[in-house]
C-alpha cells in the first residue's frame, strides 16, 4: 500500500512528541549508550569506507541527528556538520552539543525539518545541500516511507556524495515491546531491500556491512545493526 503525506505527517507527529519528552534523557539509558558507542565507534574507524577524501571542506549532513552521535564521530573529519531532526527537544540537544564542543553555529548546527513534508519544514536552502555524506543513524524504521526518504537524503548530496544508513536488520522474531513502540514502522530491513532502495534512489557503489557485535536491546535481547552506503553519481 502507499504511504500517504497523511500518514508520513501522523507517523512524523507521534516521532516529534515522543522524541520531544524523552530529549533530556534518551541518552542516558545503558542500552542506548551502548548502542551510541557502538555506531560512533564504527564511523571513525571506518571512516575512509564511507567512500569520501577526508579534508578541510568536507561538509556532513546528520539526518535524525538526535544529540549528534553521528556529527561527534565525524566531526575531526569535517568543516561543515548540520542536522535535522524532527524534534525541536532533540534540536536542542545537538546544538548544546555542538557548543560542547567548541563549534560556532558555522561549523555546526541543526534544525528542526522533516524531508517528508514540503515548504519550509523540509528545512530547505542551499545550507542544506551539496552535502559530501549525509548519514542517517537508527531512524529509518520511525519512518512511514523508507525508501522517500532515502531519495530525498539522495538529492541532498553533492555529486559522487555518499548516503549512509545506520539500522537494524530485520529480526527472525519481533522485539520486546518498549515505550517507544508506537513512533516505529517495522522492526528492521533485509540487505535486499535496502540495496533495492538505493538502487532506486540512483545510488551506486553500493557497500553492506554488519556490526561485529550485537546490540543490546530493550528486555534483554539483542539485534544487529547493519550499515549501508551508496553513492550519487560524479
Amino acid at each position: 500500500m502507499a504511504t500517504t503525506t497523511a500518514d508520513a505527517k501522523a507517523i512524523g507527529e507521534l516521532n516529534r512528541e515522543w522524541f520531544d519528552s524523552v530529549a533530556e534523557s534518551a541518552y542516558k539509558i545503558e542500552w542506548v549508550r551502548d548502542l551510541v558507542h557502538q555506531i560512533s565507534t564504527f564511523l571513525r574507524e571506518n571512516v575512509e569506507w564511507i567512500g569520501q577524501p577526508i579534508g578541510s571542506d568536507l561538509r556532513v549532513l546528520d539526518y535524525a541527528c538526535g544529540a549528534g552521535i553521528v556529527s561527534m564521530a565525524l566531526a575531526p573529519f569535517a568543516s561543515v556538520l548540520r542536522g535535522i531532526d524532527i524534534s525541536g527537544g532533540m534540536v536542542e540537544q545537538y546544538n548544546d552539543t555542538a557548543r560542547h564542543l567548541g563549534l560556532s553555529p558555522e561549523q555546526m548546527r541543526g534544525v528542526r525539518g522533516n524531508l517528508l513534508e514540503d515548504g519550509e519544514f523540509a528545512a530547505g536552502g542551499p545550507e542544506f545541500t551539496g552535502f559530501h555524506i549525509a548519514v542517517m543513524s537508527m531512524a529509518l524504521h520511525h519512518v512511514a516511507d523508507p525508501a522517500g526518504m532515502i531519495k530525498k537524503l539522495a538529492e541532498r548530496l553533492a555529486p559522487g556524495g555518499s548516503l549512509v544508513i545506520v539500522d537494524w536488520v530485520t529480526p527472525k522474531s519481533p522485539p520486546p515491546d518498549h515505550p517507544a513502540a508506537h513512533t516505529v514502522t517495522r522492526h528492521g530491513f533485509s540487505e535486499k531491500e535496502v540495496r533495492e532502495m538505493f538502487a532506486d534512489a540512483g545510488l551506486s557503489d553500493y557497500s553492506f556491512r554488519l556490526h561485529p557485535r550485537r546490540s543490546k536491546v530493550p528486555g534483554g535481547e539483542t539485534q544487529q545493526v547493519f550499515y549501508a552506503r551508496g553513492r550519487t553519481g560524479a
